[in-house]
């Protein structure tokens, strides 16, 4: 909390974010040639990469009192402002693309919402204003620790965007379009994960480091609550793909009902890796989290030789990036035993639940001629009853004590 640390750490903040928005500029032309090749419409990432990179421009002026904030576990209310932006942004996008009826609408939405968030973060929350300062110990102390974690996220960036960017010059944009509507519904599973890691278990861990209790501890009371809400999550991913898109969609995105239960699977692997990630930093092992980053970036990339060889259809590329994952959680789980992170019986637990979930499930359909007859919503209705009913003992078990702890 000293405040030229904090000062310090926006310096570098605003810094980082004027860097990024100059690389999307310099990135947009070359990107734009290349998926241009595949598809003729591609050649609009020449204006939407530069509209859209400046959010990251704006977010690197969000006030240093959301850093704070964050640190000292206000989830309250950083909340709030998570909810105030997500709600206009919902209310702005649906409008411009009424309007506009076109994809301009989702580039200037995200815009504004990053001007939002900024602004909030000064209106909403208590504490010093933000100044440019760049005390020297503070500034090396950020870079030492830091450039591990700058790297990370760019590699958390590839990790989980690198399908999509390879696959639209591999694969009609169309095709790949339907992928990546399956591929941002099992994204969830991470970005609830990651959202937990950066606001909650990070420093959660931080805390109880410093107040003597061990990290083994600590990563095994975490562990298990958010591994079952991430497994659950994702077996009604899983069952429930093939009903959704039935219900939400027309037939030219059947093929997404196969992606998504593919993609979930991986999305189970993430929500693992992103626990480890955060025992990780709270270490000061900022590195290692870059290291992980990587294996799923050179995984892809080698696992993507036979599909580019063999001409294999998307589903099979879809299988790649879940391999990725996996070899990436896996990582995880070598670098967390040095760390003596080594209780594996929740994960192998959770891993047998989701198989477990996903099967009756998918045998519930494929097998009973009267639910696979149903209309879409009471399908989805019986598939979460169902999946719901298979995770109640987990839910008493390990949810509720916390519920209690927190109303206690």
């Amino acid at each position: 909390d000293d405040i030229d640390f904090v000062h310090t750490a926006w310096t570098m903040q605003v810094i980082r974010g004027g860097v990024l928005f100059l690389a999307a500029l310099a990135l947009a032309w070359p990107l734009a040639a290349i998926y241009g090749a595949n598809d003729s419409m591609a050649h609009e990432l020449r204006w939407l990469v530069p509209i859209v990179a400046l959010t990251a421009l704006v977010d690197g002026f969000q006030s240093s009192r959301l850093l704070v904030a964050a640190r000292q576990m206000q989830v309250g209310r950083i909340t709030m402002i998570e909810i105030v932006v997500q709600l206009t942004n919902a209310v702005v996008m649906l409008s411009l693309a009424w309007v506009m009826r076109s994809v301009y609408a989702l580039a200037f939405a995200a815009v504004l919402s990053s001007c939002l968030k900024m602004a909030l973060s000064y209106w909403m929350l208590p504490g010093p204003s933000s100044r440019f300062r760049l005390e020297i110990e503070a500034f090396r102390s950020i870079l030492s620790f830091g450039k591990w974690i700058f790297l990370s996220t760019m590699l958390a960036f590839l990790s989980i965007q690198i399908d999509r960017l390879v696959f639209a010059g591999l694969y009609p944009l169309a095709d790949v379009g339907v992928y990546s509507i399956a591929a941002s519904l099992a994204m969830l599973v991470g970005v609830l994960a990651g959202s937990l890691q950066t606001a909650v278990i990070f420093p959660w861990y931080s805390r109880m480091l410093d107040e003597g209790v061990p990290l083994e501890d600590a990563f095994r009371r975490t562990r298990a609550p958010i591994l079952v809400m991430s497994t659950y999550v994702c077996c009604l991913l899983i069952v429930g793909a093939g009903s959704f898109f039935q219900l939400a969609y027309d037939e030219r995105y059947a093929q997404a009902a196969i992606y998504l239960p593919i993609l979930a699977v991986g999305a189970w692997f993430t929500s693992l890796e992103s626990m480890y990630g955060a025992a990780f930093l709270a270490r000061g092992q900022s590195k290692w989290v870059a290291m992980v980053g990587a294996t799923k970036v050179v995984s892809f990339l080698v696992l993507l030789v036979p599909v580019l060889l063999l001409d294999a259809p998307l589903w099979v590329a879809a299988l790649i990036a879940v391999a990725s994952e996996i070899a990436r959680a896996t990582t995880a789980q070598v670098l967390g035993r040095r760390m003596g992170l080594k209780n594996l019986r929740i994960e192998t637990g959770m891993l047998f639940m989701l198989v477990l979930g996903s099967a009756a499930g998918i045998a519930l359909t494929t097998q009973l001629p009267s639910v696979a007859a149903m209309h879409p919503i009471w399908r989805l209705v019986l598939l979460g009853a169902l999946v719901s009913l298979l995770f109640a003992p987990l839910f008493l078990h390990y949810l509720l004590p916390l519920v209690r702890r927190s109303r206690g």
